[in-house]
């Protein structure tokens, strides 16, 4: 197991620039999520780390060795030691499922056993037989794991592979490959534009924005204390209000609210305050600090999601999420009140009211 460290990493394709100047450490042994959205450049990175493409600035070490300094030094993909795992899997449709995994491997007398424990550690003992059309979408991507798995790889990439499967498999095949993963003890980066997919897999998230690495930090602190409103709104719904703080509490319209500790402007700031949707107590009997009107209730099994309407005219709409209970009609009256510390961000204050001549 080694380290990764990207430096500096700059790339541009003709007059656009994709990455402007990229920083990123990933320990040995962890699990990275690197997350953006769709053109933010993740996928670019990826292919940079596993020798596909050049930065145009920057640097890449695995270890102690440099594997491309964007001039001089460039040690080729299949020299890095690299498990690569694309969309899809990408498996060769004419060759078998231990013809697959046993794709990179040298031939040699330990190569059926490699194979065979290869499969064993992904569940698909049995499988070597089968063809890629005769197995789901999470079979397909767990022999693809297999594959990039059978080279004893320094480091592990995985380039959104579970995007093409429903939902149902999406969440199943992720917990298994995180637990092959981890028991193979590889270091890994996930490439992905799914938040729920890099929070809950991930050691730590980078979320990657306009170029660079707007933030890293570990999945709890990440949704709970975003850099800012825009890292907020991406990483998960958000009610943004606007309030003063004053020794450690938000004065906001939805009442006096504790600040998160080691967050917010110094006393008497004003500030941008985000309050999550979970973290909004409903009473159903409308006995809450704030009174509010339902606009809309989406149920999702699990949970369900409430767009209320505040009486305060200085409120925006909020979201709220909720679990259990009947189904709220909209025009049902609730009230509304807040659990927990909540963010702020600094904010310039409001102008001056200027008084008529």
């Amino acid at each position: 197991m080694k380290d990764l460290h990207i430096a500096g990493v700059a790339k541009s394709f003709g007059p656009q620039p994709v990455l402007r100047g990229v920083d990123l450490t990933v320990s040995a042994g962890s699990f990275t999520a690197i997350l953006g959205s769709s053109g933010s450049g993740k996928t670019t990175l990826l292919r940079i780390v596993a020798g596909f493409e050049r930065p145009d600035a920057g640097e890449v070490r695995i270890g102690e060795d440099l594997v491309d300094d964007a001039t001089r030094r460039f040690v080729p993909s299949e020299r890095r030691r690299i498990g690569y795992v694309p969309q899809e899997g990408a498996l060769f449709p004419h060759l078998n499922v231990g013809r697959n995994v046993a794709f990179g491997l040298p031939r040699g007398q330990d190569r059926r056993s490699r194979v065979d424990e290869l499969l064993e550690l992904v569940g698909l003992s049995g499988y070597r037989r089968r063809y890629p059309h005769q197995l789901s979408g999470g079979q397909q991507q767990r022999v693809a794991l297999a594959r990039a798995l059978a080279i004893g790889p320094e480091i592990v990439l995985l380039d959104e592979p579970f995007s093409s499967l429903d939902a149902a498999m999406r969440s199943s095949v992720r917990s298994d490959v995180l637990a092959v993963l981890r028991q193979a003890g590889t270091t890994s980066i996930l490439v992905t534009h799914d938040q729920d997919e890099a929070l809950s897999m991930a050691d730590q998230v980078a979320v990657l924005r306009h170029g660079v690495i707007a933030q890293l930090d570990t999945p709890t602190a990440l949704y709970g204390r975003p850099g800012d409103v825009e890292l907020a709104h991406f990483l998960g719904e958000s009610n943004v209000l606007d309030g003063e703080v004053h020794d450690g509490t938000a004065s906001t319209a939805l009442g006096h609210l504790s600040v998160a500790v080691g967050n917010g402007p110094s006393p008497g700031g004003w500030a941008r305050v985000m309050v999550r949707p979970e973290q909004i107590k409903l009473d159903r009997g409308s006995n809450g600090g704030v009174v509010a009107t339902v606009q809309s209730y989406e149920y999702y099994g699990h949970d369900a999601v409430v767009r209320v309407r505040p009486d305060a005219g200085d409120l925006p709409d909020l979201v709220v999420r909720v679990t259990g209970g009947e189904p709220l009609e909209p025009g049902h009256r609730v009230g509304l009140s807040v659990l927990g510390a909540v963010v702020v961000w600094p904010k310039e204050p409001p102008d001056p009211e200027i008084p008529p001549e």
